[in-house]
């Protein structure tokens, strides 16, 4: 047990005397007392020194180190005691936080430091004076990015005044605090008598963030399902799969809300922190829609189909073609969907901006959508048939023809065809089969069969469009030019700025507003142009993130590229899922089901 005792110096003539003084003292019998001779025992001592210690020896045993001021006539004696046994050494730092609290007048710093490196003993160190009792006090602490202030309630000597809520407070704004004070948490810490403990005395107020505007679609925008489209009544419409989303004239299609500014915070030294405006958002290019003088609301112009592509809706209506496109209709070039409920013969070409459904079959015919195209029957293209679609594409089976879709391909069987796309491939049906040929997705490939019994060659590939690369790169033709034209308005501006005064006025101002409007669309052509960059470079870096799922068979003669990688089939293998691991195309057991196909 390490004990604090009471303890201090005498001086006097004799032993004697010197213990007589310190009876005196301490008010206590000798046995009460610890007596050590700090001088006089020895030759040449004109006169004895003790220090004695109230307590006895068993107590004193293991006292820590101490001090001790005594206020005298001739002025104020430092007194250090030291460490008995175990007990502890003296804490100088305590010791000098002590003496500045003191309030000493004229304090003798070195005499002080003396006493200290000696270790024990006593000495003068001021002036006489009368003594400053001190009480409580407040040591604030504000972090550096004034979010909160803390606050350790420092003890005051036994006879101190402890400190008041209104004193506390006149620390707290000393040291700058003047905001977010918790009167509550003062008060706790200051009846509590917490002692050297941090307490969370004030805190900012935090600012608050603006809201980001925001697109609400009135229509769904998810990826067309392809399967067939309930009509009511618990019935589906086997020969109308759900490719589309119908919309009526007047229907309301996206509301935009408009972004805040927010409220800024205060710190606890009273500085405003800035708060983050929210960003806007503009409404999507459309085409036959209206928009309203605020701009918060699009409509359909017309009734028919929406479709979101590359951030643009469009709203168009149907032309359709009772029976076949052949020689009595000639090619369609329509701005909206097209629909045939015969057949495309041979020669023919069909361009639509939205969809194309052919309720029969494609020969050797070019079908040119900007949304999806459904074919309930199939393609034989005979080398020449050719369907592009901005959407998905659905057809029975294509025969040595040509698909370039953005959206999934669902086919039955392909056969000596090619096959690119943006989305997945799914080879599922009766037969679910692709033989021959090559196909290319930029989502998964999922087939029940991939080449055939007589080693077909057959090569598919997942992860990234060839195109894709292609489309990078005119992009990037397009930002030079761009970047080309914007020299060149500048050069107009100079010479604009130039000439005014000078130059007809009429003249000057019509080059002006054309100066400024094809900045404006030079701008808004280089921004739309980096996206679409940006977008396609991060569908490139995840190719590897594609897989070919083969619920059949993969025939010997095929061909399965992931990335830069590929794997040739040599074997049948059988209920695999091909992937890309560590550099190289690998295969397993079959990942999915399918019944995990929608």
């Amino acid at each position: 047990m390490i004990i604090d005792m009471k303890a201090k110096y005498f001086t006097a003539e004799s032993q004697d005397a010197a213990e007589s003084m310190a009876l005196s003292f301490f008010s206590c019998s000798k046995p009460e007392l610890t007596i050590d001779i700090i001088k006089g025992d020895k030759e040449g001592d004109e006169d004895w020194q003790i220090l004695a210690i109230k307590g006895t020896e068993a107590e004193t045993k293991n006292m820590k180190a101490t001090y001790v001021l005594y206020y005298e006539e001739d002025g104020v004696y430092l007194e250090i005691f030291p460490e008995r046994g175990q007990g502890e050494k003296l804490d100088t730092s305590a010791l000098s936080h002590h003496l500045s609290r003191k309030k000493l007048i004229d304090p003798g710093l070195s005499a002080v430091q003396n006493l200290i490196a000696k270790g024990s003993g006593r000495t003068k160190i001021a002036v006489p004076q009368r003594e400053h009792i001190y009480g409580e006090d407040l040591h604030v602490v504000v972090t550096g990015d004034e979010q909160e202030a803390s606050a350790r309630l420092i003890s005051g000597e036994p006879t101190g005044p402890a400190m008041g809520i209104d004193h506390a407070k006149a620390a707290l704004a000393e040291a700058g605090v003047e905001h977010g004070i918790d009167d509550e948490a003062l008060k706790s810490m200051l009846d509590g008598k917490i002692y050297n403990e941090p307490y969370v005395v004030a805190r900012a107020t935090p600012p608050k963030d603006g809201d980001d505007g925001k697109l609400l679609f009135n229509f769904s925008t998810d990826e067309r399902t392809g399967s067939p489209r309930e009509i009511g009544g618990g019935r589906v419409d086997y020969r109308s799969l759900d490719l589309y989303v119908p919309v009526v004239e007047g229907q309301l299609l996206v509301t935009r809300t408009i972004a805040t500014e927010g409220e800024p915070g205060i710190s606890v030294k009273g500085s405003v922190i800035k708060q983050k405006p929210g960003k806007d958002i503009s409404l999507p290019r459309g085409k036959n829609v209206e928009i309203n003088d605020e701009k918060t609301e699009m409509k359909a112009s017309v009734s028919g189909m929406v479709d979101f592509i590359n951030n643009t809706i469009n709203v168009s209506n149907v032309y359709k073609i009772n029976g076949d496109c052949d020689m009595s209709v000639g090619n369609i070039d329509f701005e909206g969907s097209v629909h045939v409920t015969g057949s495309v013969r041979s020669g023919h070409t069909i361009k639509a901006t939205d969809g194309i459904t052919i309720a029969g079959s494609v020969e050797a015919a070019r079908l040119i959508a900007g949304g999806s195209v459904e074919v309930k029957g199939g393609m034989q293209g005979s080398g020449k048939g050719h369907i592009e679609a901005g959407g998905s594409v659905t057809i029975m089976y294509i025969e040595q023809g040509t698909i370039d879709a953005e959206g999934p391909v669902k086919v039955d069987v392909s056969i000596h065809s090619r096959i690119e796309t943006g989305g997945s491939v799914h080879a599922l049906g009766k037969r679910g089969a692709i033989i021959g040929g090559q196909v290319a997705a930029a989502g998964d490939i999922i087939a029940n069969f991939i080449g055939a019994v007589s080693n077909t060659k057959t090569e598919v590939e997942v992860g990234v469009m060839p195109r894709k690369r292609t489309r990078i790169q005119a992009l990037e033709k397009d930002l030079e030019r761009l970047e080309a034209d914007l020299v060149k308005l500048n050069q107009l501006d100079a010479y604009l700025a130039k000439t005014q005064g000078t130059m007809d006025n009429e003249t000057w101002t019509k080059l002006h507003l054309s100066g400024i409007e094809n900045r404006r669309i030079n701008t808004e052509d280089t921004q739309m142009a980096n996206d679409e960059i940006s977008a396609l470079k991060d569908e490139i870096a995840h190719a590897a993130d594609s897989k070919v799922h083969v619920f059949e068979t993969a025939f010997s003669g095929s061909r399965v590229t992931i990335g830069s990688s590929t794997y040739k089939v040599t074997n049948e293998i059988s209920y695999a899922t091909f992937k890309y691991s560590d550099g190289e195309v690998v295969y397993g057991i079959c990942e999915m089901s399918k019944g995990d196909v929608k």
